[in-house]
């Protein structure tokens, strides 16, 4: 979604959306697109917002008219109350679990959830084709999210809770996501998401588990969305493949300009080839509607990096693309900037992946072409019979030189 929003269409649309149908109902007058439609309708690029959003200076946040604007730009977004919250970031729907223990939780607190069912239609008027999903944990969680005495915590030997991810606002200890009951908890919490009227599908992290993820699509049926963090891991999509609906491919492919740390766990480190491979993998084999979702981590300013990323998310599939900030920084994890790039309308593609002589990529869309150059292919040169318009820069011209490991996008001159 490339429109440019505006808090007061926001603040607008919620005067005219006070509801005459009770909110217990999860109803309103608003009528919105079926899900598939609103997937299969979109126009690309298609960018997603992983938890956290747009984060740039230039481009206010601090009021809730403000947040809903820039969630919209997105066409997926997913959240996780806890989390988020506990870093300090404000959420866009704000659905929020009752009680002290989120994990044991069978009911939303109600005005948060009057308040997500608001703001969920305001996104749609401002975006009609966006889809909502909600992460449910499963891997590890805050010391709050159960009872420090409960049967869900992993132990050691010595009955001692296991440490698991530790670059959060507080350290997070493992779940005992073998124990049956706890699946079944996992299950529950997943339908009880999408019965609240707010969220389309789950969005589970941290490469899933099989059992976990059979009960949960169980549980919410064939019609609500399932997304897992299998990154570019073709041998978790052969395990889920007839449960999910896409993979998040949370990469930091290793080039001239990765940002790695001392700490070889948190670099996250993959391969253009196995990116490439795992996307066209998941494409064909996993569930529709799909929503594969590509993010690759990088600085804001390697300008390459990111359009390297979003061409190969729309050459070489129908899915969603990210840019964003890598998750060893200080800062909360997924925070990006906006690209001029992701503002140009492709519409939709009219034409399959085609590999070119010089081993370069191109797409064809209602708009334009995409071509992408695949790390380690060297620079290449992409000619047109007319004068195109390459989106990266504004240059018209009939030949161009394009980079290795970079995209670009070109246009034809309109009248």
């Amino acid at each position: 979604m490339r429109k440019v929003y505006f808090p007061l269409m926001v603040a607008l649309i919620f005067s005219a959306c006070t509801p005459q149908v009770p909110i217990e109902n999860h109803q309103s007058s608003f009528q919105e697109q079926a899900l598939e439609m609103k997937i299969q309708g979109r126009s690309f690029p298609s960018v997603f917002q992983a938890w956290y959003g747009i984060d740039m200076p230039q481009l206010p946040r601090e009021t809730l008219s403000d947040r809903l604007a820039l969630a919209a730009k997105h066409d997926i977004l997913w959240e996780e109350p806890l989390s988020q919250l506990g870093e300090g970031v404000d959420l866009v729907l704000g659905l929020e679990w009752e009680g002290e223990h989120h994990g044991l939780s069978r009911s939303f607190e109600k005005n948060s959830l009057s308040r997500a069912l608001e703001n969920r239609q305001a996104l749609l008027t401002l975006n009609p084709h966006m889809v909502f999903l909600m992460e449910i944990r499963w891997r590890d969680a805050p010391m709050s999210f159960f009872p420090a005495e409960s049967e869900y915590w992993k132990r050691d030997e010595n009955g001692k809770v296991i440490e698991g991810w530790l670059g959060g606002w507080e350290p997070f200890y493992m779940l005992d996501y073998d124990n049956e009951a706890f699946q079944d908890n996992v299950a529950a919490q997943a339908k009880l998401a999408l019965e609240s009227g707010v969220y389309d599908g789950i969005m589970l992290d941290w490469s899933g588990h099989l059992s976990i993820i059979q009960k949960v699509r169980e549980a919410i049926g064939e019609q609500g969305l399932i997304i897992v963090n299998i990154h570019d891991d073709i041998e978790d999509g052969k395990k889920y493949r007839e449960y999910i609906n896409g993979s998040f491919m949370e990469l930091n492919p290793l080039d001239q300009s990765t940002l790695t740390t001392d700490d070889p766990s948190l670099n996250n480190l993959r391969k253009w080839d196995t990116i490439r491979e795992a996307l066209l993998w998941f494409e064909e084999h996993l569930q529709e509607p799909q929503i594969n979702c590509l993010e690759v981590w990088g600085a804001r300013k390697d300008l390459q990096r990111m359009r390297a990323t979003s061409a190969l998310a729309l050459t070489h599939s129908d899915g969603y693309v990210l840019y964003g900030d890598p998750n060893p920084l200080k800062t909360p994890d997924h925070l990006h900037d906006w690209y001029d790039f992701w503002e140009v309308d492709l519409g939709r593609p009219t034409g399959e992946l085609e590999q070119l002589p010089n081993q370069a990529y191109r797409r064809s869309y209602d708009h334009g072409w995409v071509y992408y150059n695949h790390y380690g292919n060297g620079a290449v040169e992409v000619k047109f019979e007319q004068e195109m318009r390459r989106i990266s820069d504004g240059q018209v011209a009939t030949s161009f030189r394009m980079e290795d490991r970079d995209g670009e996008i070109f246009t034809p001159l309109r009248p």
